[in-house]
């Protein structure tokens, strides 16, 4: 599903992101990617979602090598990709259903078809009733599973989400991975890039650790 090979990424600062990364991920698979801070993560998981690219090696996806994708596809390529970042960056000026919807209302989809693809989306996440809230009025949990949802509401093939429990107390992250895991169920690849230890060791998923490079 994903192959890493010999992968590295360099920023044009100097900084040696990722060095000769080797990893194969089967579709299906819910995998923590944890390391010190500085390990390449975030890097690793943007380089999936062609947000970054590659300074040495490839990357295939769904026996798709990205280096030959052509720049016409990669916005249909992301839309498989349901990525959560630790502030999930909601719209203030939009309601919970709103924020949700606007990834649907970009690719042109019926109205119909937004209200039912929002509504089940917030509903897997719990907050049908919070609908029409503003992101003000919601706890810091509620804010998360909202970023989540609209991750989602596309049914992407692949989540990447990027440290989403870092703001959140013990109980809060449990229940985010919970939900994590629901998606997982349903077919999701599912990759994590966080430092909680105790909690990835709760999750008994496979965990790959990523070293900090020496510069």
């Amino acid at each position: 599903m994903i192959e890493f090979t010999k992968v590295g990424k360099r920023y044009p600062t100097g900084q040696l992101a990722l060095y000769n990364v080797n990893l194969q991920l089967d579709a299906g698979e819910m995998i923590f990617i944890t390391g010190h801070s500085g390990a390449g993560k975030s890097t690793l998981l943007k380089l999936i979602a062609m947000l970054e690219r590659p300074t040495t090696g490839e990357i295939i996806v769904s026996n798709t090598p990205l280096s030959k994708m052509r720049p016409s596809h990669i916005p249909a390529y992301r839309r498989r990709i349901g990525f959560i970042f630790q502030d999930p960056h909601l719209l203030q000026d939009r309601n919970v259903f709103d924020n949700v919807a606007l990834p649907l209302v970009i690719s042109g989809m019926s109205q119909t078809e937004i209200r039912r693809r929002t509504h089940a989306a917030l509903d897997k996440v719990g907050l049908l009733d919070k609908e029409r809230s503003y992101p003000l009025m919601l706890s810091a949990g509620e804010k998360q599973r909202v970023g989540i949802a609209r991750a989602m509401v596309n049914r992407p093939t692949i989540i990447l989400a990027d440290e989403p429990t870092g703001n959140l107390d013990p109980e809060l992250a449990q229940d985010i991975m919970y939900t994590f895991s629901q998606f997982n169920e349903l077919g999701a690849t599912v990759l994590i890039a966080s430092h909680d230890h105790q909690l990835v060791e709760r999750m008994k998923k496979r965990t790959i650790v990523l070293q900090k490079v020496a510069q």
